[in-house]
């Protein structure tokens, strides 16, 4: 049978060599006493035989000669005999006859001696009386031929009960060999259960401890430490199992911090890339608008001076009607069309604006000030957080305050049933941070990417030009920030200026 447990195979081990030994021990402890035991008995029923026959020898020649006196004399010569506690002569009915010694006289109606009495079989019997082991050796005398001519024809005529100190050899052996055995099972079971539970807490324990902090870090945990008990060879297992992990989770740490530096770095170069090819794509844009623009301006401006001299003349002649409003309608479109080409030349960045330090809390608070009564007319009501320190920035306020008003007309677009609009600053290290949050409808994951891109749009034809978001991302970056949205279907905007701060000295 094959035990795939080190313990299982231990306690087997231990246990069978614990019970061999005191099973072999007991083996020749038994052989040895059981030869002196057979010697004992053997020299005990040699100095019985010499006793009885010396006792039924001299009994025998004193009835013989019919002398009664010789008969006592013998009898209490016997009863004066070392270990003899009495000696007493019994008819042939059992009776006692005579009797000698410092004991009473015994009981001869048991069933053993009325036995002996016919048969003419001697016996012996032992007894525990008090704290002595007795024995009651019963001898019969046989009616021989001589003996005849006095008693009957019976076959017993009558016997002699010895009664002395005795040990029943055979059992004490047995008891004795059976105590030294069980001894011998109780020491070896104690120091089974005694090496057993060294074994099970100083070996089999930390081996234990270990194959499961192995299991562990086969599951990629390597938060494990296994307890150390001692010095020997299974605490230094330990503490190398210890090191390996300890070096284990250095190299994972190490490989992990490699692994963020370089996502970190990737997501930077992402970004970066995007902003590089966001600005080239609004500088390409710049320039191919300006040129435009200024084709697209000359006409408009000489369509729109000539329907105003047509509306005046007809206003002056009094003439009214469908003609009015058709040239009424053509000088709003040229307006209009007039309003995206100054968009065009304000995004192509036609003109220097010049810069200075502005305080952002101040650009904010006027811009809240202008559209405030008209956006709560609307629903819309606006909070404001803003920085307890003044957070000032290198920039030009008119198109700070510019890129804030597109914001948050946005935003009120986005809340046509009314809402709520936060405007935050902040100063982080050694940025200032302009927060424009609201609660619309929010923006398509897909549209996000192409929210800062010229004459891109989520409104409606006719209510935006796609320039707005375009025109302020440019301001933003001829200020050295950056502007970022985040935003969900549903969950509103929220937009993230980040300007580089000016230090007071």
């Amino acid at each position: 049978m094959t035990f795939k447990s080190l313990r299982t195979r231990i306690t087997v081990w231990t246990i069978t060599a614990m019970l061999l030994i005191p099973m072999s021990a007991g083996g020749v402890i038994l052989l040895k006493q059981l030869s002196l035991a057979a010697e004992l008995s053997k020299t005990k029923k040699e100095s019985d035989m010499i006793f009885k026959e010396t006792l039924m020898r001299d009994l025998e020649h004193a009835m013989m000669v019919n002398q009664l006196d010789g008969i006592r004399t013998m009898l209490r010569k016997v009863s004066g005999f070392d270990g003899i506690k009495s000696v007493s002569l019994l008819d042939p009915r059992g009776a006692i006859v005579m009797h000698y010694g410092v004991d009473d006289r015994p009981r001869t109606d048991n069933w053993q001696i009325h036995k002996m009495l016919e048969s003419g079989e001697e016996f012996e019997s032992f007894s525990q009386e008090g704290d002595e082991s007795v024995r009651l050796l019963a001898l019969p005398i046989i009616n021989k031929e001589e003996c005849r001519t006095c008693h009957k024809l019976a076959k017993v005529n009558g016997a002699i009960l010895v009664k002395q100190l005795s040990v029943d050899v055979n059992s004490e052996t047995n008891l004795l060999v059976a105590i030294m055995l069980i001894s011998l099972i109780v020491a070896s079971l104690a120091s089974a259960i005694t090496l057993l539970t060294l074994l099970s807490r100083n070996v089999v324990a930390p081996i234990r401890e270990i194959s499961s902090a192995t299991e562990r870090v086969g599951q990629c945990d390597l938060n494990v430490k296994v307890p150390v008990y001692g010095k020997d060879e299974v605490g230094e297992l330990a503490q190398s199992f210890n090191r390996m992990i300890a070096d284990l989770r250095k190299s994972r740490d190490e490989v992990e911090d490699r692994s963020v530096k370089c996502e970190q770095a990737y997501h930077s170069m992402q970004s970066a890339q995007k902003k590089l090819i966001q600005s080239e794509k609004l500088a390409a844009i710049g320039t191919l608008v300006a040129g435009i623009a200024h084709e697209i301006n000359n006409p408009v401006g000489i369509i729109a001076s000539r329907t105003d001299c047509m509306l005046m003349e007809m206003k002056d002649r009094g003439m009214d009607g469908q003609y009015t409003d058709d040239l009424m309608v053509i000088n709003r479109q040229t307006g209009r069309i007039a309003d995206i080409t100054m968009a065009l030349l304000t995004f192509a960045r036609q003109g220097h604006a010049e810069m200075s330090l502005v305080d952002i809390n101040s650009i904010v608070e006027d811009t809240i000030f202008l559209v405030g009564k008209q956006f709560l007319k609307e629903g819309i009501k606006m909070e404001k957080h803003l920085s307890l320190k003044t957070p000032k920035v290198m920039a030009n306020g008119n198109r700070m305050q510019q890129v804030l008003l597109d914001l948050l007309n946005n935003a009120r677009d986005a809340m046509p049933e009314g809402g709520l609009i936060i405007i935050a600053t902040n100063i982080a290290a050694d940025n200032v941070e302009i927060t424009v949050a609201d609660t619309g409808e929010g923006i398509n994951e897909e549209a996000l990417d192409n929210i800062f891109d010229p004459f891109f749009t989520t409104k409606e034809v006719g209510k935006g030009t796609g320039l707005g978001l375009a025109v302020s991302y440019g301001i933003i970056q001829d200020f050295g920030g950056n502007i970022e949205v985040i935003s969900r279907k549903g969950e509103g905007s929220t937009f993230n200026i980040t300007l580089p701060r000016i230090k007071e000295s």
